[in-house]
């Protein structure tokens, strides 16, 4: 039984850090909705403990789940109030928009994420290809790529 405990105590004291990390890092949840979600996996994670195999692979899913709900009740308890400043709400869409291609450019395939984050930097196809060490037409192919990727994602192709 002590076995039993240690190997969760352990588990917790490795894991829970790097959940917390890879809810606010890889997914964008906020520092408290990340850790409480980390807070409710851990302690179901205890309750079946001895039932569960792969309790990384478990932590990782309920926690994401987790804070997928936590995220949806937050957002539903706002307030349905009109921004009084224009701008202010301008400024709220832009930042919106950014978080969301953000998340965006984190789905595409490695090669694309590097070329479109460089391409964001003001850098040109040439220098990137350089960095890289490809050509620029296979920048520029996968600059295109990832381009097409981003706007089916946020809903901003062409018809």
């Amino acid at each position: 039984m002590a076995s039993e405990a240690d190997g969760y105590e352990a588990f917790f004291q490795e894991q829970y850090p790097k959940v917390v990390a890879t809810l606010i890092y890889h997914h964008g949840f906020a520092e408290q909705i990340a850790d409480e979600a980390a807070q409710e996996a851990m302690t179901r994670l205890l309750l079946d403990w001895k039932k569960i195999n792969n309790p990384q692979a478990w932590m990782r899913t309920v926690a994401f789940r987790q804070a997928v709900r936590i995220a949806k009740d937050q957002h539903a308890r706002l307030p349905d109030t009109p921004l009084a400043d224009p701008q202010a709400a301008a400024d709220l869409a832009a930042v919106e928009l950014a978080l969301m291609a953000g998340a965006a450019v984190k789905t595409l395939p490695p090669r694309q994420q590097e070329v479109m984050t460089l391409t964001l930097a003001d850098l040109k196809p040439e220098e990137i290809a350089e960095i890289l060490g490809c050509t620029p037409e296979q920048t520029r192919g996968n600059l295109a790529h990832a381009r097409r990727a981003l706007q089916r994602a946020l809903g901003t192709e062409e018809a």
